[in-house]
């Protein structure tokens, strides 16, 4: 369950505290907290490894999922502090075709631990799929799912 180190400059929504006592690496002494590189991910889910070998990709969701981040009240649509992306650029990448990706079965990072025993939850948003060649892997190994909602607005919008 545990990932690679963690750099709070890669992750600008949580706020790390000061575990180390101001000089625990190089990056808390020089630039501060946030930027702490002994933060240590744990993830919800054990990652298998990818199985590339299996593409093209799995079939598409008819439906958008509960929390997809398309529906109109989405925290991503709305602006909440932490998730990715706005209305703008949902819209922008609907427009210009890049794929976007469905969450479900990637895993995330459900708590940083720093070597001092300091220990904060990651943020609901915050999935850390392996990526090889653009597209992101499921917990399984499997690759991920093109976005229901993302193929939904495309053709709302009527591009194919």
């Amino acid at each position: 369950m545990t990932g690679a180190s963690y750099c709070g400059a890669t992750h600008p929504a949580l706020e790390l505290p000061d575990a180390g006592e101001g000089a625990c690496c190089i990056g808390a002494a020089v630039y501060g907290p946030d930027r702490c590189t002994c933060w240590t991910e744990e993830h919800d889910l054990e990652q298998q490894p990818p199985q590339a070998d299996l593409l093209p990709l799995p079939p598409v969701p008819v439906r958008m999922c509960a929390d997809c981040a398309f529906r109109p009240n989405s925290p991503e649509r709305t602006g909440v502090a932490g998730y990715q992306g706005d209305a703008d650029s949902l819209d922008a990448l609907v427009a210009s075709g890049e794929p976007f990706w469905c969450h479900q079965g990637m895993r995330k990072v459900a708590r940083l631990r720093h070597p001092s025993g300091a220990v904060i939850d990651g943020h609901p948003a915050a999935y850390d799929p392996p990526i090889v060649g653009s597209v992101p892997y499921k917990a399984d190994g499997t690759p991920g799912n093109v976005c229901a909602g993302w193929l939904l607005r495309r053709a709302k919008a009527g591009v194919s």
